[in-house]
């Protein structure tokens, strides 16, 4: 069996960051990623949540993030389902680099939580988008 047949029988990651003003509870984004992962014919996602608080440190302090990229190189999740690029930063870069040393670690996929089809279709082809992007046509 290789390394992509096994990943399929490891127990998915979630990783979030808790919003202190978020309109969403962290519940239901746990809930999301563990039909997301059922769906996927994935046991339901060990969770790995982070607080998102206000310090005066620069870059503040991902304890649960590190635990996450630990666990993967120890080879317990090679997969890692979160809501959106959001919860590793609001800044571009820092996300790839996230997303990088995921990989580097032995992360085979991180998956994103599809966005729902009433968002979709509600969006006119011309339109910007949620990210501030034009909505191609269909």
């Amino acid at each position: 069996m290789s390394t992509a047949d096994t990943s399929a029988l490891l127990r998915p990651a979630a990783y979030l960051r808790r919003h202190p003003h978020s309109p969403i509870p962290v519940e239901g984004h746990c809930e999301a990623m563990r039909r997301f992962a059922v769906r996927l014919g994935l046991p339901a996602p060990a969770v790995y949540l982070d607080n998102n608080t206000a310090t005066r440190e620069r870059q503040p302090r991902r304890p649960q993030f590190e635990a996450l990229v630990h666990a993967v190189m120890d080879g317990s999740h090679r997969v890692v389902l979160i809501p959106g690029p959001w919860v590793f930063s609001s800044d571009e870069r820092r996300t790839r680099l996230a997303f990088r040393v995921l990989t580097a670690a032995g992360c085979l996929r991180v998956m994103t939580l599809p966005t729902p089809l009433a968002t979709v279709w509600r969006r006119r082809p011309g339109t910007p988008g949620e990210d501030g992007r034009q909505v191609p046509p269909p």
